[in-house]
């Protein structure tokens, strides 16, 4: 049996969190799926309040950067997978477990890590060669960002804020300089 986590001391923290299929098996099947799974998303930010300020739906794993403020991040992501694994099952005929194991939280304790942790969830796709540009991802929250299209669950504040006008563009420039340094390195 696994011990419980100690999670910071005090209401708050900001988190990565991530959760993987079982054996690297599909967490979904088609955008209905994903579509689904940002519904139950937004129903859980609803029931357990929290700042949703990235994420990132990959074929077999999600990505969230998450600041929780009165809910442990074990209280949202179990109500999450649950709901997500119940649905999946149903839709798809399974039974049995969606989830490998329990979902990775790291603490995010400073500005830098939390902006180099937003441009890692929002490379995902790219790095994954799942797209040629990472804003053309539906299922990330990059894509918000840089088409400037709203997305009541996320709150995008925290992150502009740390970038001079036009915020938007400065993010994507930041986000995009990685990219550009691996395509470089490459060469």
């Amino acid at each position: 049996m696994q011990s419980p986590r100690n999670w910071r001391a005090g209401s708050g923290g900001i988190y990565h969190i991530t959760s993987r299929a079982i054996r690297k098996w599909a967490l979904f099947e088609d955008y209905r799926d994903k579509d689904r799974y940002l519904e139950i998303l937004s129903e859980t930010q609803d029931k357990y309040p929290f700042k949703l300020h990235a994420f990132c739906l990959m074929k077999n794993h999600v990505h969230l950067l998450i600041e929780v403020t009165e809910y442990q991040p074990s209280i949202i992501m179990k109500h999450l997978n649950f709901r997500y694994a119940r649905y999946f099952n149903f839709r798809h005929s399974y039974k049995g477990h969606l989830f490998e194991g329990r979902f990775y939280a790291d603490p995010i304790p400073t500005i830098s890590k939390f902006l180099n942790t937003s441009r890692y969830i929002h490379l995902n796709p790219y790095k994954a060669s799942a797209v040629q540009q990472a804003e053309s991802y539906r299922w990330s929250s990059y894509y918000y960002f840089v088409k400037q299209v709203d997305c009541p669950i996320l709150d995008k504040a925290k992150t502009l804020s740390h970038f001079p006008a036009p915020s938007q563009e400065n993010y994507k420039f930041f986000v995009e300089e990685l990219k550009w340094q691996d395509t470089e390195a490459a060469e």
